[in-house]
């Protein structure tokens, strides 16, 4: 079972968790989340059982402590100070939706730290749906309007197939949302209005892997397919893959997603 522990540095404390005990190094950099990324610590380990053999994955949170107006690549900059405090030089890198923009900036600013990149439901510039949906969250959570902010989540981040089967169970696990939770949330979610590496993608040096989802109505399809298409006119080494029947969430939806990001890692 994954154990959360804490990385310290001189400027901050940020959590963590472990799962598998492969001689690979996998970051793994989530997304939003209203609720606590560690809570759910335990959940990690059976998705990501694919992994667990050839690599050791380190999951993240953001560093606690979180000030009003943290930017996508301070948390960037704070990511790679955490990595190196463990050790984590030359990892491979997962980013999941925001996460995915942390992942950019540190492939694009520390090429040495980042051994291959895997970008799942990102952006690297803000549509005007990105604006609009992850904009009213921050509305909502600011009001600490709990209901409504978890219902419009999960309402744009999963498929409806989706919903039907684990709405339920979804709500149970956001029913206690704190304020501070909600106003922690604010913070991270206004940063994504400013995503902006898309000039700066060419910098990247490592193999890349960017997937997307056609009804993605948060970070968008199309902020997907450009993306994709400014990385492989400047020369980076991108693969990609859209999953034509999925949601923003299908990294959460579909065990085959796993698996593709295995076999390009291990390529």
């Amino acid at each position: 079972m994954s154990e959360v522990k804490s990385v310290k540095t001189a400027n901050f404390e940020m959590q963590y968790a472990c799962v598998g005990n492969g001689p690979k190094q996998l970051v793994v950099i989530p997304g939003l989340s209203i609720k606590d990324v560690m809570k759910s610590a335990a959940s990690l380990e059976s998705p990501y059982k694919i992994f667990k053999d050839e690599y050791t994955l380190y999951f993240f949170d953001r560093k606690l402590k979180a000030p009003s107006g943290y930017s996508l690549q301070e948390m960037a900059h704070d990511q790679v100070d955490a990595m190196r405090a463990l050790n984590l030089n030359d990892a491979c890198v997962y980013g999941v939706s925001q996460g995915g923009m942390i992942a950019q900036h540190i492939a694009i600013e520390f090429p040495e730290m980042v051994k291959k990149l895997v970008l799942g439901s990102s952006s690297s510039r803000a549509e005007p749906t990105q604006l609009k949906i992850i904009g009213h969250w921050y509305k909502l959570a600011e009001a600490h309007l709990r209901e409504e902010l978890v219902d419009s989540f999960l309402d744009n981040c999963f498929s409806e197939v989706f919903l039907k089967r684990y709405r339920r169970a979804l709500l149970m696990m956001y029913k206690d949302i704190s304020i501070e939770e909600m106003e922690r949330f604010a913070i991270f979610a206004h940063a994504c209005d400013f995503v902006n590496t898309y000039d700066d993608l060419g910098k990247i040096k490592c193999p890349v892997l960017a997937l997307g989802s056609r009804k993605d109505v948060v970070t968008t399809c199309d902020a997907h397919i450009k993306m994709v298409e400014k990385m492989k006119a400047e020369g980076v080494d991108c693969q990609s893959y859209i999953y034509e029947d999925r949601a923003h969430a299908a990294f959460d939806e579909f065990p085959e997603y796993k698996e593709r990001i295995f076999n390009f890692l291990q390529q």
